[in-house]
């Protein structure tokens, strides 16, 4: 099983992975590596040093990646719901910073559209 890893520095920054539009908790991740497909499951460590000091593991499940190729490496993982007291957790620590939601995402792929604009 793929490890994919997640170490934010703050709430805020966690904040920003999440991507809202999509209808399960979910994260935009970098992966390693491009050998993943839609569907395939992986196991998510996340560590934040701030909010906690020991790295969560999480199972989570491909549910989204770009076509382009400068974007291969990010993907969309959405926490398996069998785990849902860790998105509560997850949530919680977000909760004052629901703003940032998705910024991430739409940070990629407006670079990338003004990037090929040229």
């Amino acid at each position: 099983m793929l490890t994919l890893k997640l170490s934010p520095q703050s709430a805020t920054e966690l904040s920003a992975h999440v991507v809202p539009e999509f209808q399960s908790f979910t994260l935009l991740v970098n992966s390693e590596t491009v050998d993943i497909a839609l569907d395939d499951r992986a196991r998510l460590e996340f560590q934040c040093p701030v909010i906690e000091s020991e790295p969560l593991c999480l199972e989570v499940s491909v549910v989204f990646r770009f076509e382009v190729l400068e974007l291969k490496n990010w993907l969309v993982v959405a926490v398996l719901p069998s785990q849902q007291a860790l998105i509560h957790y997850l949530r919680y620590l977000c909760r004052h910073h629901t703003s940032e939601y998705g910024k991430l995402f739409r940070q990629l792929v407006n670079d990338f559209c003004h990037s090929n604009q040229r």
